[in-house]
């Protein structure tokens, strides 16, 4: 039989700590008059009446419904009326047996104490200013601070990353978060404490899991070097069998099936000497010595090598362990291996180039060997004074090269002259090279200081050298041999430290032959030469000085930076480029100017670059197979072909670098519009 009754809760603060000892007290006295065991549940909540500790944690508060009962087959309607009554109404805390009352209290808060310290894990109970109230002696072991040291103070000022103040201000409880505390690893949950819907404290545990931690890496570890070590064996180029102390087959990969022409589901779980009686698995085996370059020919003729291993483990046998290759195998892995040193020499030659040209030179655009290869050179030349020559066609980059080989240097912080000996008039030059003193000639009103002497100290670069003429020549001479000179019309000697680069794009061989260059300069200069190559031979770094000067160009101009389409490059890399790099940046200057869109097509290019009006077309000219026309007729076949494919005036007018009045005025003048 099954007895209850429900009961509304209406004490002011409802089962509180004393009010739930009072009634755990009066439910005690009931049970042993009656000799009933009665219970309390709220909702699905069913516990002993009698216990204190199990009563408060129900939270019971007034208005609360709560059912009373007793499960023993006996009707004793008299227990329930009198727990009834205990429970209905304001409980009396001032009850006369209040010394047994707090026998209960007490003896409930010594239970909740012995229970909180004998838990293995830390706990620490704050109150509601996040002063410490409660530290167990698990929290005191973990954290290695002694209870007297934190009662009472704030935790966040003792405990590193308690977090507790921000529990107080939020009411947020945190679960299962990891931190580090000194040494060791721990694992907290941080909860509020709410009482009749105030915070008035909050709690952590945390637990140590620094060995925990250890063990689950090692673990993992552990997993992951199996999975590697299985992933090695699956995939090596070699066969690998491995057989148990028994002589069973345990394992073989892929590469011992194709070798052996061997089936795994067929061998696994057999005798090795059943399944292969002359490998060298069994022979060792037999013997328990290992065995080394064992050669096995198989019927179609192919040669296995194998090598075979015993397994000791704490010096017991626990196996063998095989690997097989085909002779032909090894052949090709050492021509293999030839050819990869070869590449990996290269490719070490290559990188120490790179890595050896200094950043200086990050100036000069330009991925192609060529170009990497004078690069290299003049970093090297770079830390040296010697004096460097540099050939190359005009427009090469010759000066920019200089400036790169002066900002490597050790002079990178001292002046960088630069004078180009072609653009100075003969009568000038001197005067421009050593300088000239007051009333040396008509002109000379006050002192001059010549390049040299400006230059003392850093870089002279001189353009053009090979237009000096020879009585120059013997003079710039002079200079290179005794880093000395007179002003013009002075008498005083000038002694100078200069690094002197030069730079021509004549064949000074060739002048010496026809005397036209002194031979004894030729080789003062030409101590470090080097060579710049035509953007001809170097057409795979047109994309890259397409796109620097674009954004150098627009950059400048204040323009959105513009792009190159795809099919422009095809035209750019089938031009033979004679005015070299320079070409291609005005070439783009142009373009750019041009353009209406924002991206660069073959429309931009001028004819010459981009084939409109050339020879292959037979109706224009053609200089020489064909007859002369007038130019009109010319004309007329140009702008013809210019309107078929761009159509408007405005677009025609720009190819053509006319204006779209003057194409509207001849396309009505013949008749094309």
């Amino acid at each position: 039989m099954y007895y209850q009754k429900e009961i509304v809760i209406d004490n002011p603060k409802g089962l509180h700590t004393r009010a739930a000892a009072i009634v755990s007290f009066n439910a005690t006295r009931i049970n042993r008059k009656y000799g009933v065991k009665l219970f309390i549940q709220k909702n699905e909540s069913k516990i002993p009446i009698t216990s204190m500790l199990a009563l408060t944690t129900l939270g019971i508060r007034k208005g609360d419904r709560v059912l009373i009962g007793y499960d023993e087959d006996k009707n004793c309607k008299q227990a329930l009326d009198e727990m009834a009554q205990c429970l209905i109404g304001k409980i009396d805390v001032e009850t006369p047996d209040i010394e047994a009352i707090d026998r209960v209290l007490d003896k409930n808060t010594l239970t909740s104490e012995s229970l909180i310290e004998s838990i293995s894990n830390g706990v620490v109970v704050v109150n509601e200013d996040n002063r410490v109230i409660l530290f167990n002696r698990a929290a005191e072991k973990i954290t290695n601070i002694k209870r007297n040291e934190i009662i009472g103070k704030k935790a966040n000022e003792i405990l590193e990353g308690s977090k507790l103040h921000e529990v107080l201000k939020t009411g947020k409880e945190s679960v299962q978060e990891k931190q580090k505390l000194g040494n060791i690893t721990i694992i907290t949950n941080r909860s509020p404490i709410i009482v009749d819907n105030n915070i008035i404290g909050a709690v952590a545990v945390f637990q140590d899991i620094s060995e925990i931690e250890r063990l689950s890496n090692k673990l993992e570890s552990v997993i992951e070097i199996k999975e590697q070590f299985g992933n090695i064996v699956n995939y090596a180029n070699d066969g690998i069998c491995m057989v148990d102390e028994k002589g069973i087959i345990t394992y073989v990969n892929p590469e011992f099936e194709r070798i052996w022409n061997l089936d795994r589901a067929e061998i696994q779980g057999k005798y090795v000497e059943d399944t292969l009686p002359s490998s060298a698995i069994a022979k060792v085996i037999k013997t328990g010595e290992k065995k080394l370059g064992v050669l096995i020919k198989k019927e179609e003729g192919v040669k296995i090598i194998s090598n075979a291993a015993p397994i000791f483990i704490n010096n017991v046998f626990k196996g063998v362990v095989s690997i097989s290759k085909e002779e032909t195998q090894l052949q090709k892995m050492i021509e293999k291996l030839s050819e990869a040193e070869e590449k990996i020499k290269y490719f070490k030659d290559e990188l120490d180039r790179k890595q050896n040209i200094h950043e200086a030179f990050d100036i000069i655009i330009g991925k192609s060997g060529a170009l990497k290869d004078v690069l290299y050179i003049s970093s090297k030349a770079a830390k040296t004074s010697s004096t460097v020559l540099i050939h190359g066609e005009s427009g090469t980059g010759k000066e920019l090269l200089a400036r790169a080989i002066a900002s490597a240097s050790s002079r990178k912080n001292k002046p960088f002259v630069r004078l180009n000996c072609a653009a100075i008039p003969e009568n000038l030059l001197e005067s421009e090279l050593f300088g000239h003193v007051k009333g040396a000639f008509t002109s000379a009103i006050k002192d001059k200081l010549g390049k040299f002497q400006l230059a003392d100290g850093g870089t002279i670069f001189l353009d053009e050298i090979g237009d000096v003429s020879k009585e120059m020549q013997v003079k710039l001479l002079r200079v290179l041999q005794e880093r000395e000179f007179e002003r013009v019309g002075g008498n005083q000697t000038i002694k100078v430290d200069v690094r002197v680069i030069a730079a021509t794009n004549r064949n000074l061989e060739e002048m010496i032959k026809m005397g036209e260059f002194r031979e004894d300069l030729y080789y003062r200069l030409n101590v470090i030469p080097i060579t710049l190559p035509p953007l001809v031979d170097r057409k795979g770094d047109i994309p890259l000085l397409v796109e620097h000067f674009i954004e150098k160009i627009c950059t400048r101009e204040g323009m959105a930076i513009k792009k190159a389409s795809v099919d422009i490059f095809e035209y750019l890399e089938k031009y033979n480029w004679p005015g070299n790099i320079r070409e291609l940046e005005n070439i783009i200057e142009r373009a750019i100017a041009l353009s209406d869109e924002e991206i660069l097509n073959r429309d931009c290019l001028p004819i010459y670059i981009n084939g409109i009006g050339k020879s292959e077309n037979k109706e224009l000219i053609n200089l020489v197979d064909g007859d002369l026309v007038s130019l009109e007729a010319y004309e007329k076949n140009i702008l013809k072909l210019a309107l078929e494919k761009h159509k408007s005036f405005n677009k025609v007018g720009k190819v053509l670098g006319i204006t779209h009045r003057t194409v509207a005025l001849k396309a009505r003048k013949y008749g094309l519009r």
